[in-house]
C-alpha cells in the first residue's frame, strides 16, 4: 500500500470522527491507554496541534499525517 492509499484509508477509516479532536478524542482514535502519551507526542513535536486557549485540539489530517510518519 504506498503513502496516497494509507491516507485514503485512514480518511475512510475515521469518518465518524469529527474534524477536530480534543486530546481525549484523540486517545480513544489512536487507541492509546492515557492522554498524557498524546500530549507528550505533542510536546516532542510528533503530532502537530492547534493551542486553543489552554487546550490542545488536533485537525483529523495532522493524526493522519502522524500514523503515516510513523
Amino acid at each position: 500500500m504506498n503513502q496516497d492509499q494509507a491516507k485514503e484509508y485512514y480518511k475512510k477509516l475515521f469518518v465518524n470522527y469529527p474534524d477536530v479532536l480534543s486530546v481525549e478524542e484523540a486517545t480513544t482514535l489512536l487507541g492509546f491507554k492515557s492522554q498524557t502519551a498524546i500530549i507528550r507526542r505533542i510536546h516532542q513535536h510528533r503530532i502537530r496541534c492547534l493551542k486553543v486557549g489552554r487546550s490542545f485540539m488536533i485537525p483529523k489530517e495532522y493524526l493522519i499525517d502522524y500514523l503515516l510518519d510513523s
